[in-house]
């Protein structure tokens, strides 16, 4: 018996290509020899998402790190670049001297934990700031709010509501309010939070 093709039939493969198409472009990318990323990405797969280092792309696996994982490529439905220090060069966009100083991946300490603070130029101008813990919760990346920058000063809020914190990793609600001065290649300060308190040191 001959299949008969719907609208609803010619829908279904026009989405999918949709789909399918960025993710064949950027496997024939990788496979012609770009093999290493070293961006930082959200994929989604599955329904869920995670973010990370995207490091590569074969024709099995999409492989992140920080936090280390490795997604089968038949299950991942989007990749999205975000931005952070390597994709924006401050150069390109409106930022104060004061800013540009603090622009710039560190190693982070905050109490017992240890991290990542990057902080960035955004494309519609200042600066945008995410951090990462590599031994507390599911070692994602969050993206900070409230950030001012006065002279050689910083202040940011980190903080999770509703199911943000069960993506990062959090039983609980929180808000966090970091102060810190620049001091060459160092950031030192405090941090005020719901159910805690102390300090914080970055150091690129």
């Amino acid at each position: 018996m001959q299949k008969i093709i719907t609208n609803n039939d010619y829908k279904k493969i026009g989405l999918g290509f949709l789909i399918a198409a960025p993710l064949f472009f950027l496997l024939g990318y990788f496979m012609r020899g770009c093999g290493s990323v070293d961006r930082q990405a959200k994929v989604t797969y599955s329904g869920s998402f995670t973010e990370g280092t995207l490091i590569s792309i074969d024709a099995k696996n999409v492989i992140l790190k920080d936090p280390d994982f490795s997604i089968p490529l038949e299950t991942v439905e989007k990749i999205e670049f975000l931005e952070d220090a390597q994709s924006l060069n401050s150069s390109q966009v409106p930022l104060s001297d004061s800013e540009k100083s603090f622009v710039g991946t560190y190693k982070l300490q905050v109490g017992i934990h240890k991290g990542v603070l990057s902080i960035f130029p955004r494309k519609t101008g200042g600066i945008g700031a995410s951090l990462r813990f590599t031994n507390w919760g599911k070692g994602t990346n969050e993206y900070l709010s409230g950030i001012k920058v006065t002279g050689k000063s910083i202040r940011f809020i980190r903080s999770c509501s509703g199911a943000k914190c069960s993506e990062i990793g959090s039983s609980t609600p929180f808000t966090q309010t970091y102060t810190g001065d620049l001091d060459g290649k160092k950031i030192q300060g405090a941090y005020q939070g719901s159910n805690s308190s102390g300090r914080w040191i970055a150091e690129r």
